[in-house]
């Protein structure tokens, strides 16, 4: 397997980013590194100045020199590696379930959080606040984040073997306003799925979440809980920058960059066409999130794919297909038969 590295000057950034890919394309330096997954990396420099690491399928075996569209993939939260190493192997996040679904017709490219390196794998049992560097916890905000998904996306543009003209920018849970945001940055990106993304701000999703009755509650237990969610959001709002206050598991300063913005908000601003998929099962994003988010789009006279999936929770487990990854895999199968519907299997 090989990895690639590149360097690009600021006159190349911008020119990459203004669509030019002929002179001032990033080169490419092939060295031979085996990762032992089937994924290539390479590194380039963002508009902030950051070096971002980067993975892009490797092609395939079949016409391995012709250009594949390019599908970006965003993970949802947390400060761990896109790889990880398990047991003598190493095995990637649902990017290589799309690998596996694409079945040879599309280059999956994933970005590394920036703070976080190469098989970086914190416990489940050790919170982020002790979890995560002090880089990572600086560096994860809404426009930091996106800005180095961004860089990725446009690096590769650039990458023998990738056509430029058609991209999809796939987000799963947090990741689903981040696709949605990159897709506003970048008029290139054509297609855009959110998957248990949610529509309005998460805030929206707390307190939706709060306001649920359950079973014990008594008289005004659901107002006291939501009204504990919007008290938590004004003690962020005094302080915003900070990243040694924290709250459910996550510091201040992301809260302040994610949660004033929306995935529709994001869909808004992009004129690339829009899958979104939600699970009526899902804890983490009511399934209000979604149906707001689709009833809105239509409203504003935008298309939207969308998918209300009865039963499935966060990650689309449903009592059919209960072992993960089925449910993620069989909504990426049809994200990706969307996407490319002519394209045949080349694997």
């Amino acid at each position: 397997m090989r990895m690639l590295t590149s360097s690009l000057s600021i006159a190349g950034l911008l020119s990459i980013a203004a669509g030019a890919f002929a002179d001032d394309a990033p080169r490419l330096e092939l060295e031979a590194a085996k990762l032992g997954v089937p994924f290539d990396r390479f590194t380039t420099k963002d508009s902030l100045g950051r070096t971002i690491t980067c993975y892009l399928s490797v092609p395939p075996a079949k016409e391995p020199s012709a250009k594949r569209p390019v599908v970006l993939f965003v993970p949802g939260s947390g400060c761990q590696s896109v790889f990880q190493k398990m047991g003598e192997h190493v095995a990637g996040g649902y990017h290589t379930v799309l690998f596996q679904e694409a079945k040879g017709r599309a280059r999956i490219l994933v970005v590394e959080k920036p703070g976080v390196k190469y098989l970086d794998a914190p416990s489940p049992m050790v919170s982020l606040e002790k979890a995560a560097s002090e880089e990572f916890l600086k560096e994860h905000t809404l426009p930091r984040w996106t800005e180095a998904n961004a860089a990725g996306l446009r690096a590769a543009w650039a990458l023998p073997g990738v056509d430029a003209t058609r991209t999809l920018v796939v987000g799963h849970s947090e990741g689903g306003l981040v696709a949605a945001r990159v897709a506003a940055e970048l008029p290139r990106v054509t297609h855009v799925a959110s998957l248990a993304g949610g529509g309005p701000t998460q805030l929206f999703d707390f307190v939706a979440n709060a306001a649920q009755p359950r079973p014990d509650d008594k008289p005004g237990d659901a107002g006291r809980r939501v009204q504990d969610i919007l008290d938590a959001w004004a003690k962020i709002q005094k302080d915003p920058e900070s990243i040694t206050q924290f709250w459910l598991g996550h510091p201040y300063r992301r809260w302040s960059s994610f949660l004033p913005h929306s995935v529709m908000e994001e869909l808004l601003r992009t004129k690339a066409r829009i899958y979104a998929a939600g699970g009526t099962r899902d804890a983490v994003i009511p399934i209000a999130a979604h149906d707001m988010l689709v009833a809105e789009l239509r409203a504003r006279g935008r298309q939207v794919t969308a998918e209300r999936l009865e039963g499935a929770d966060h990650g689309f487990l449903t009592k059919e297909m209960p072992r993960p990854p089925d449910g993620m895999q069989a909504v990426l199968g049809r994200v990706l038969q969307w996407f490319l519907p002519e394209e045949r299997d080349v694997r």
